[in-house]
């Protein structure tokens, strides 16, 4: 018998109503929003065809996850103080990294990455995120 997802308690939309709109996100993550702000405003300036959709699920609540048509470039999932950023980079995108600016922080990027079928998965939270850095990871996901 599958045993019924549990929410993380910290979530910061747990709630299947209503839906949050993005001005609660400054709110809900505090002092934590700044860094991921300039993140996802590079993001957006950037590539304005990246759009994020919330979803609902009942493991993590209300999350974004921002796509460039149906390919899925950056998931967020909000908690009250803090967030966890995932993206997943394929080969051609970690060998660029490998080549550029950021090649001497691969090595130990990479031993903490999760390595699946679809590619390498980096996750962030507000302790780890660097702007710089994750703006680098998808860069190179958005050019491969």
């Amino acid at each position: 018998m599958k045993k019924p997802s549990v929410m993380h308690p910290d979530l910061a939309f747990p709630g299947e109503r209503p839906k949050p709109r993005d001005s609660d996100l400054a709110d809900a993550l505090g002092r934590a929003f700044l860094r991921l702000n300039a993140v996802l405003t590079s993001l957006r300036a950037s590539h304005p065809d990246v759009v994020p959709e919330w979803r609902f699920s009942a493991y993590s609540g209300w999350h974004q996850i921002y796509c460039r048509k149906a390919r899925r470039i950056l998931y967020f999932i909000p908690r009250r103080g803090d967030y966890r950023v995932m993206l997943i980079l394929g080969d051609k995108a970690i060998a660029a990294l490998r080549a550029g600016p950021h090649a001497k922080r691969m090595p130990l990027l990479l031993k903490t990455a999760k390595r699946f079928p679809e590619g390498t998965a980096f996750s962030f939270t507000r302790e780890n995120l660097d702007v710089e850095l994750t703006i680098a990871l998808l860069e190179a996901k958005l050019a491969s």
